[in-house]
């Protein structure tokens, strides 16, 4: 479906849409009988919400469940890991360098960003038709005035998945009718005008939203500290080199500005590191397993169904525990993490034994990646020839993600499930945010060290060595990122908002072999390929460049 599809301001609305949850059925392609008109809509304030709840779906998880693909782990498309079963392999797309605009993994999600900001723009334009009520929790605030709040928030976050993705987009600020002749005028705006844009939202939505919610109803939902991060990131994309060819100095100065705004609003709110532990996690472990966390920024509204969940642990845990073992980790991925000692492992003084690889490292390793022998759910991991956990009919890592699985749940009876959140936005990153662009920008280096040694020493890492030139610490921020936010869906976009897809995803990938005699062995999964000539920006779906005479193609494709 083409971008005209989702702007028209046609006065009919989706009743089923609205008013039920669940349905995904875009409301263009309902049968009249189930529309209902706008004033139906927005005159009834629980009809309004629903209307923009549905808007929440655009946010994503750590993998993704195209309708006609199988499940698959962003991870898998860079050197996090590798997605081994035929059948998900959409994401094989970016390892092969096969992308083109006719069909790409994330194609749908052009679309699906347009049709939020469809929907949000229409409850702009229908805001007056919405009776006023106050609304729940502490928060003095109408349900009205916080989902006028929300559509700016959702705005601003499209904008800023829409650069990132393909760059130069077009704004669309008001729906326009499918009939109207303009829908075919549109053209792609300077990514300098859209990020201006998100900016404009974000200012909108931080006027109206409260900082957090106590009412578990409204967690998740859009609110000012939420919209605040959004911007923080965005921020740093616009100053990457991806997006900040000249390297202009400005725009790191002002993304350390608006990170550093970020991490000081969310910590004037209660918002701060996890740095408790409890009898069964680590203060790391539990920003993804408790309800709520004081890390937590923002969390994914709306799918907090038991099946959504599934799939997360299905695609990441062993045949040998119930899963389908289909997102494994790489070899690379555990090289990055530093022995304990705070040294990598290629370092001579780092004690790093090649034959007993998993002795004292970062600990975040130990919460992130299941491997042999490790102890999981009353037995350890087995991944000798004609062990449980060994895949042998396909090229794999053997290795398994740990992070966010909840060790009780038995994936053989779906027995001792337990709800745990998605993590979007939480404050470390804005901590490794604002380090980067510091550093970029010729910053202060002691708030460059305290922001990173901040987020080291809540896992026991020693501090990061002194004396570090600009060069060098640009290396361990990147480092200490790929381990901190390891399969949180940022690695993909980082090597190529710093253009370094080119060497990371560019090269033979591997797993490893445990032998017979409990020795171990490198293995190669496959060979990837990477194009610097137009593999940083995903096509333009091949319809909407055919539809209008206004839009190029990005470059390469």
């Amino acid at each position: 479906m083409k971008i005209a599809n989702y702007i028209s301001t046609a006065l009919v609305f989706m009743a089923v849409m609205a008013l039920c949850a669940g349905c995904k059925k875009d409301f263009l392609e309902r049968a009249p009988s189930d529309l209902i008109t706008a004033d139906e809509t927005f005159g009834n304030i629980e009809n309004a919400e629903d209307f923009l709840n549905n808007a929440y779906d655009i946010f994503p998880s750590w993998f993704y469940k195209p309708v006609d693909g199988g499940v698959w782990a962003l991870a898998s498309g860079t050197d996090e890991a590798e997605q081994i079963w035929d059948a998900d392999r959409d994401v094989n797309f970016f390892n092969t360098g096969n992308v083109n605009p006719q069909y790409f993994p994330m194609y749908d999600r052009y679309f699906d960003l347009y049709a939020t900001i469809r929907r949000a723009n229409i409850l702009l334009e229908n805001y007056d038709k919405i009776p006023d009520e106050i609304g729940s929790g502490s928060q003095e605030i109408t349900r009205k005035k916080r989902l006028k709040g929300e559509a700016f928030g959702l705005i601003a976050y499209c904008y800023f998945e829409l650069f990132k993705m393909w760059g130069d987009v077009a704004i669309v600020k008001t729906s326009l009718d499918f009939s109207d002749p303009n829908v075919n005028q549109l053209h792609r705006s300077p990514v300098s005008e859209v990020y201006a844009y998100v900016l404009q939202n974000v200012d909108s939505a931080v006027n109206i939203l409260p900082a957090s919610y106590q009412s578990d109803a409204l967690y998740g939902r859009m609110t000012s500290t939420a919209v605040r991060s959004i911007a923080a990131r965005a921020s740093l994309y616009y100053a990457s080199a991806l997006f900040n060819k000249d390297n202009l100095k400005e725009r790191w100065e002002e993304a350390a500005r608006m990170n550093k705004a970020a991490i000081d609003y969310a910590g004037q709110n209660g918002f701060a590191l996890s740095e408790t532990a409890s009898d069964k996690f680590s203060a790391y472990e539990r920003v993804f397993q408790d309800t709520r966390n004081s890390e937590v920024l923002f969390t994914r509204f709306g799918m907090n169904t038991r099946s959504y969940y599934d799939n997360w642990d299905k695609i990441t845990e062993s045949t040998g525990f119930g899963g389908d073992g289909g997102t494994q980790p790489l070899q690379e991925m555990v090289d990055s993490y530093e022995m304990s000692n705070g040294l990598p492992i290629t370092d001579p003084g780092s004690l790093y034994n090649e034959q007993q690889p998993y002795l004292n490292r970062d600990p975040r390793f130990y919460y992130t990646i299941n491997y042999h022998g490790r102890s999981w759910k009353g037995r350890n991991f087995n991944m000798k020839n004609g062990g449980q956990d060994r895949i042998t009919w396909t090229p794999a890592p053997n290795y398994y993600v740990r992070k966010i699985l909840a060790e009780e749940y038995n994936l053989f009876t779906y027995s001792n499930y337990r709800y745990r959140p998605w993590v979007l936005f939480r404050i470390t990153e804005l901590y490794l945010n604002y380090a980067e662009a510091l550093n970029e920008a010729d910053g202060d280096i002691t708030e460059i060290y305290g922001a990173v040694n901040k987020i080291r020493r809540r896992v026991n890492m020693p501090d990061l060595p002194a004396g570090l030139n600009k060069t060098q610490l640009r290396d361990r921020i990147r480092r200490e990122r790929r381990v901190e936010l390891a399969f949180e869906g940022h690695r993909f976009w980082d090597v190529r908002r710093w253009k370094i897809a080119e060497f990371t995803d560019n090269v033979e990938v591997h797993g490893i072999l445990v032998n017979d005699d409990n020795s171990y062995s490198t293995s190669l999964i496959e060979k990837r390929n990477f194009n610097p000539a137009k593999n940083y920006l995903l096509p333009i779906p091949q319809p909407e460049i055919d539809k209008n005479p206004n839009f190029v193609q990005n470059p390469g494709y």
